[in-house]
């Protein structure tokens, strides 16, 4: 009986120690992130004995916005074994988190030093308010006659000069220890600051990866795992520096990188994806489009939800983090550019380093120059401004995603504009801001109205505009002057265009009075480009809008 009692707890232990031998918790370290535009796929390798026989492979601290249909696993060496199961969950039953634990170790120790600074500053007060009761009261009873006796004037000036040094040694006390406090107290708000810190980021770091292997023999693997979250991304933006004069236009291409998943990105390789990766895959589908009377869908529903029920659900857009914070910026070296099916990956040179944090950083991805035809356009009959237009053919390895831009025009910050997606070889058009080379004066000629008609009584008007371009290039530069002629909405309203001629503008539409000059000026060229119309209308009518 005796020898029963023995073995039985002794076969639990072994029992214990061969079930804890059978999890491996593994050391990894991020090698390489795939960032996309919605998401970013994190890869991990770590080298570990692997015992033979079946084993669970325990990761720890991972991110807790994971994708656990995206968890990979594999050998990275060809090792003689298999990978049976690989899972990601959050445990129940968290355990404690030893950062955390010291830091608050820590924080506790300095309010305790805190509570006693207090107290001596208490004890310190409590001496100047006795010293002052004591000079008080000795000043009350000075010289009266007590039981027979009184002070002397030396006992006088002894109990004098011993209240005066405890007061003196209490407010020194005082003014110490206030110092001190206030010390401790910016200690105990940086601790409690960090421990603020650290425990966001326990909660970031909560996920468990466990991933079942089943091994030939003993030996040394090597093990990556691969796994998608959510709370990272990355954007465009774009520096477009333009040298009108020379023809040229360098175009800067940068990352905006944000990650808030709780690690570090310490010297990764780091590649941007130009897709969205959590995007639906699928081919989206029409469903029927019921049209009726429509007292009929108020009868049934509010018109709005039998609208929102057949219309197609709209394109999800992309979110982005709008912080500024500028990180480091490589140049010097190439990236690696490459392009799939389904999109374009530019892998950044060197190690790069991304914390963990609610602002982004800025990467150089690439730069290069761009072949641009240069213009400027101007709309007298709504603003002087001309503005610089450009015609680029993207020759750049990536594509132009949407985004914003920062204009500069021959060295000068011009304006920030928005850019369309613009794939390689694709040619597109660009504005860059106000062009303060070309001068725009718009005079109004002389406006004669007239009646005409006993029968059919009618009212002439007769208008022109005189827009004068004046080019302070220092080279040749190309001008588009728009204007318009006004469109009668009435078959008894008449408008006859009088300048300029039809050969000599490009009309777009017939139907919008819109009309485009197109003519080079030499440096320091005036050119004037009239506009002269007639609107015949019956007499009795007021034209709207007046002309």
């Amino acid at each position: 009986m005796k020898y029963r009692c023995f073995l039985i707890p002794a076969l639990c232990v072994i029992q214990t120690l061969v079930s804890s031998a059978d999890e491996q918790p593994v050391d990894t370290s991020i090698v390489e992130v795939s960032l996309f535009r919605d998401g970013a796929l994190v890869t991990r390798e770590g080298t570990l004995n692997a015992p033979a026989g079946k084993s669970t492979l325990v990761f720890k601290n991972l991110p807790s916005q994971v994708d656990p249909t995206a968890l990979q696993a594999n050998f990275a060496n060809s090792p003689n074994g298999l990978i049976r199961n690989a899972k990601i969950f959050q445990p129940q039953n968290r355990d404690e988190n030893p950062i955390i634990e010291e830091i608050q170790t820590r924080l506790d120790a300095a309010k305790k030093d805190k509570e006693q600074k207090q107290r001596t500053l208490s004890n310190a007060k409590a001496d100047v308010v006795f010293a002052s009761n004591m000079r008080n009261s000795f000043a009350q009873e000075f010289g009266k006659i007590n039981e027979g006796q009184t002070l002397s004037l030396a006992q006088a000036k002894e109990l004098a000069e011993f209240v005066g040094q405890t007061q003196k040694n209490a407010n020194e006390q005082i003014d110490k220890v206030e110092i001190e406090i206030k010390a401790v107290d910016k200690t105990i708000a940086d601790i409690e600051k960090e421990l603020r810190e650290a425990t966001q980021t326990a909660l970031l770091l909560s996920s468990i990866a466990e991933v079942e292997i089943e091994m030939d023999e003993a030996s040394e693997v090597e093990i990556s795992l691969s796994y998608m979250v959510n709370s990272a991304r990355w954007e465009p933006q774009y520096e477009l520096r333009a040298f009108p004069d020379q023809g040229k236009l360098d175009f800067g291409y940068f990352a905006s990188v944000w990650q808030f998943t709780g690690e570090d990105w310490s010297s990764i390789t780091l590649s941007l994806h130009t897709n969205q990766a959590n995007r639906q895959g699928n081919v989206p589908e029409l469903h029927p489009l019921h049209v009726g009377k429509q007292e009929d869908y108020y009868r049934k529903g509010s018109l709005s939800s039998v609208a929102e029920r057949a219309a197609p659900p709209p394109p999800q857009a992309d979110v982005f983090m709008a912080e500024d914070a500028v990180g480091s910026r490589l140049s010097a070296q190439k990236v690696a550019i490459t392009a799939s099916t389904v999109s374009f990956q530019a892998t950044i040179p060197g190690k790069i380093t991304v914390p963990s944090s609610r602002e982004s950083s800025s990467y150089k991805v690439l730069e290069d120059g761009l072949e641009a035809e240069f213009w400027s356009e101007t709309v007298p009959r709504v603003q002087l401004d001309a503005y610089l237009r450009a015609k680029i053919r993207n020759t750049l390895e990536l594509p132009i995603l949407p985004g914003q831009a920062l204009a500069f025009v021959d060295g000068k910050l011009s304006s920030k504009v928005a850019l369309d997606k613009i794939l390689p070889e694709e040619e597109t058009e660009l504005s860059l801001g106000a062009d303060g080379n070309i001068v725009v004066k718009r005079t109004e000629g002389a406006q004669k109205d007239s009646n005409s008609g006993f029968i059919d009584k009618t009212t002439t008007l007769n208008r022109e505009y005189k827009n004068e371009v004046t080019n302070l290039h220092t080279v040749p530069h190309k001008v588009i002057v728009v204007d318009q002629f006004p469109i009668a909405q009435n078959s008894k309203i008449e408008i006859r265009r009088k300048a300029p001629p039809a050969g000599d503008v490009e009309i777009e539409d017939e139907n919008s009075g819109v009309f485009k000059w197109e003519a080079t000026l030499a440096p320091k060229e005036e050119k004037v480009f009239r506009t002269a119309y007639e609107v015949i209308y019956p007499r009795d009518w007021n034209l709207f809008p007046p002309l």
